[in-house]
């Protein structure tokens, strides 16, 4: 049974009041009522940790307040307390500390003027000039050691408890997407919800693995070392994000670079801020305020927070953007790390599954209504299916219904803002003025944010819907009659950042795979790489540079620290002052010896010539030291 006792929910209640005694601004724990919802809160834990919970809520319930507080006093305190007895207590800060802020903040933090007096002021910058930013970084800066000194395991019990909170509160997450994008409900919870769930559960089974301290091969010359590899924290890492996916760019790289040890700043995109709703999912989670801030305005404050010279900076967005962000951290040396835009090709051959690969071509051009950077922007068919392959595209994406729901019926939803809708515009006169056929959506008006499919046939190597990145629901179709016509045509942009290969055979869609100058590649598939969490995701040329998620991406937010270990002793190296000519010769017969003759012959004068030079080395040292 999940129901909390009257024993134990009086116990939690007296918990509650001493961590959240209220002031002038805000009510007590009691005051506020939150303990009302304490038995909703419980059947979302497992089985252990809620017996947990009700074990420790009988005995606070039991114990006089004064003990009670010095025992979340200690808990809170964990960290100081010698290391057998800081594990039970940091267990008891996370686990209490966790359901009392779940339990009260869930009641607030829809309330911006109440947001702002816990701690998460929506205006921190942007609104409120620069002091604000730079107190506010200070925070960040100065909680850092404390989110360092946790274990990777403890920062793995916050990542935990912000899955459950971000699963407990989906809809009303899907809710605030939805009106900050205009995006379809189903885009919302597939690709903002779920993707972000299954990069915190990676993060909770694989992370304390891949930031695990890692023993590395030494070499037979340095026999006697031990060489390590070590994962540590960066410091404050700044996280910009763009407006397309306003939860997932937040949560996904924010709960990298915590995982790693570090403090962030995030800045969210003007258009798309979702003012509140990261910091109540964190909230929930009980993270400490000043471990993650938000940050909200527009490139200005971007600007501001870089030149609080932050350990990294993490940017999604757009090419031009991008390269400001570099031109700026540059001057300071800041490690930049940037996913940027993509003209991602889907090369089509004629043995592919016309129906699965039409169906494919639909979705991955048209989902979030084209506004992704791995969005499929140059359909390439080979000649012999190309008439087929178009006429049943069109009637696939004539199908799709465009609107926003509330109920998950829609299949597109709208442009996110009227920036993006006039480029897309653009594109579609130009390619039209330059000989394109518009097969389907010529009716709309080049102005609502409720664009149709746009599906473009004739298309030539002028026009902007080839070259340049649309960034909407555009489809241009191109022909190649070979596989070297193929992949130059897939080739044949500034950007690369995804493709998908459509074949039967396998062995030719992995070649092609391999010719295609680009991070992500999918073979009958697309936009799947982005699905395994496990996986690298990063571009080049004019998409980027880095590779983020799996262990790649943790590594990217950390300082990995090369180490080597030898025991203490008398012996000076080989290669140590003084030179001399029979040094030079003994060590002429020691290259030789390591990079000639390789297995046992190459070992055996390996032993031998380092004999002699170790030897060697002595004696001169001897003599030196006499």
């Amino acid at each position: 049974m999940s129901r909390l006792s009257r024993l134990q929910a009086k116990g939690l209640q007296k918990a509650g009041d001493i961590m959240i005694p209220g002031d002038e601004v805000l009510p007590s724990f009691t005051r506020s009522g939150s303990i009302a919802a304490a038995d909703r809160i419980v059947e979302f834990l497992t089985e252990s940790d809620r017996a947990g919970l009700k074990g420790v809520a009988v005995l606070f319930a039991i114990l006089p307040r004064p003990f009670v507080k010095g025992l979340l006093w200690l808990a809170a305190n964990a960290n100081r307390l010698p290391s057998f007895l800081a594990p039970p207590f940091r267990e008891l800060n996370l686990g209490v500390k966790g359901v009392v802020m779940s339990l009260y903040y869930s009641d607030v933090s829809m309330d911006r003027k109440i947001q702002g007096a816990l701690g998460y002021d929506a205006k921190v910058a942007g609104e409120s000039g620069d002091t604000n930013v730079e107190e506010a970084y200070g925070r960040l800066r100065a909680a850092q050691s404390a989110v360092r000194s946790l274990s990777v395991r403890d920062r793995l019990d916050f990542i935990r408890r912000l899955r459950e909170a971000i699963l407990a509160k989906r809809e009303w997450i899907v809710d605030q997407i939805q009106d900050a994008t205009g995006k379809s409900r189903t885009d919302a919870l597939t690709s903002e919800i779920f993707g972000t769930l299954d990069h915190l559960l990676f993060l909770e089974k694989y992370a304390e693995k891949h930031l695990r301290e890692k023993k590395v091969p030494t070499p037979p010359v340095l026999m006697g070392k031990k060489s390590l590899v070590r994962f540590e924290p960066l410091g404050t890492v700044l996280v910009i994000s763009p407006w397309n996916y306003p939860f997932y760019q937040a949560i996904v790289p924010i709960t990298s670079a915590f995982v790693c040890g570090n403090t962030v700043a995030y800045k969210p995109s003007e258009y798309t801020p979702l003012n509140g709703v990261v910091e109540a999912v964190l909230a929930d989670a009980g993270f400490n305020e000043d471990w993650i801030r938000v940050f909200y305005g527009a490139g200005d404050v971007g600007s501001k927070l870089i030149d609080q010279k932050p350990g990294k900076i993490f940017f999604t967005g757009s090419t031009s953007t991008g390269k400001k962000i570099m031109a700026q951290a540059s001057r300071d040396l800041i490690p930049v790390e940037l996913e940027l835009g993509g003209k991602d090709p889907m090369i089509v051959f004629a043995d592919a599954n016309i129906e699965r690969a039409v169906a494919g071509a639909a979705w991955g051009a048209l989902t979030n209504t084209g506004q992704s950077c791995t969005s499929v922007e140059k359909i390439i068919v080979e000649d012999a299916i190309y008439d087929d392959f178009r006429d049943r595209l069109v009637k696939e994406v004539s199908r799709l219904k465009l609107g926003v729901d509330r109920d998950g019926g829609a299949d597109l939803g709208l442009m996110t803002n009227d920036m993006q809708t006039k480029i897309v515009a653009d594109h579609l006169v130009d390619a039209e003025k330059k000989g394109a056929r518009v097969l389907v959506g010529s009716e709309w008006d080049r102005k609502s944010r409720a664009i149709p499919p746009l599906v473009f046939d004739g298309v030539t190597r002028e026009m902007k819907v080839y070259r340049e990145e649309s960034f909407g629901p555009v489809l241009p179709l191109l022909r190649f009659k070979s596989e070297a016509e193929a992949i130059e045509l897939a080739n044949d942009t500034e950007y690369g950042l995804s493709a998908s290969v459509w074949s039967k055979d396998l062995v030719r869609a992995s070649r092609v795979a391999d010719a295609i100058v680009t991070g992500n590649v999918s073979v009958n598939n697309v936009m799947i790489t982005e699905g395994n969490h496990a996986l690298p995701f990063g571009g080049v040329k004019n998409s980027g540079f880095g590779r983020f998620k799996g262990e790649w991406g943790l590594a990217a937010f950390s300082n990995v620290k090369a180490i080597m270990i030898e025991a203490s002793s008398k012996k000076i190296e080989a290669n140590w002052y003084p030179y001399t000519p029979e040094k030079y010769s003994k060590f002429n017969d020691l290259i030789t010896a390591v990079f000639g003759s390789q297995g046992f012959v190459g070992f055996v004068k390996f032993a031998i010539a380092g004999l002699k030079l170790e030897s060697y080395v002595a004696k001169v040292r001897s003599d030196r030291v006499r």
